[in-house]
């Protein structure tokens, strides 16, 4: 751990105390270790992502409170969605794919590589929806929830297909 030699005052709402009181951060249990956590979160976010992994773990702490709430108010009314779950998780893998962009001064075959990766993540994501769609009810709370993007999406894939056809 790093020397902690400057003392810092600050003043806090009560909001804002309350918030912080509140607030879990991993290893952090006073007021004084949460505002480390916050700073340490702060200079991670300004810092390039020099990694899908490292990406992944900022992506999942950014999603994980909603997730989180979404299982415990699942549980709560003993209720599932495969659907708004999975399209999350999808949601975490893109918002890292996002993060861990090339640095300045890479390739073109860098480029191309992580351009492939989000078409990738996003083809995949395409991919559930239509699986979903297979069946009249989707797992979802409203299971017609795809159901009623169904008629657009068909069109489009009509359009695709027709225009890649014509090539």
């Amino acid at each position: 751990m790093a020397s902690l030699t400057t003392p810092l005052s600050v003043r806090l709402s009560e909001d804002d105390t309350s918030f912080l009181a509140e607030l879990e951060i991993e290893g952090a249990v006073t007021a004084s270790d949460k505002i480390r956590g916050l700073i340490r979160q702060a200079r991670h976010r300004a810092e390039p992502v020099d990694s899908f992994p490292v990406a992944l773990a900022i992506s999942h702490e950014h999603l994980a409170a909603a997730v989180r709430s979404v299982r415990v108010i699942e549980q709560d009314l003993d209720c599932h969605s495969e659907v708004a779950v999975g399209l999350m998780t999808t949601a975490e893998e893109f918002l890292a794919l996002a993060l861990a962009t090339p640095r300045p001064g890479a390739a073109t075959s860098d480029l191309s590589r992580h351009e492939a990766r989000l078409v990738d993540c996003a083809a995949r994501m395409t991919e559930q929806l239509l699986r979903w769609a297979v069946t009249p009810t989707a797992p979802a709370y409203d299971p017609a929830v795809i159901t009623r993007r169904l008629a657009g999406l068909s069109d489009l894939m009509r359009i695709v297909s027709a225009a890649q056809a014509a090539r």
